[in-house]
């Protein structure tokens, strides 16, 4: 998922997420949600932090952005399906 340029830091990430969640768990009955990040992307990080996942690993050198390899997170979220 992204969100453009000019629309970051008005509630549009958060707004996707919580849709992307809400179909998991309240439709498909997923138990467990995974996404790859860039290590450097803080907002990102935080907003899923926010939704519950967790940082599970790290791999290095994923990616050639901007003229250097780069890492990604790798993080899930599980959900219990007893709530």
């Amino acid at each position: 998922m992204m969100v453009r340029d000019d629309w970051q830091g008005k509630g549009v990430g958060t707004a996707l997420m919580q849709a992307a969640i809400d179909l998991a768990d309240k439709w498909l009955n997923l138990t467990r949600l995974e996404l790859d990040v860039y290590t450097d992307n803080e907002p990102a990080i935080k907003l899923y932090t926010k939704f519950g996942f967790t940082i599970e690993g790290t791999n290095v050198n994923y990616a050639f952005r901007d003229g250097q390899f780069v890492d990604v997170y790798l993080m899930a979220r599980l959900h219990d399906s007893d709530r």
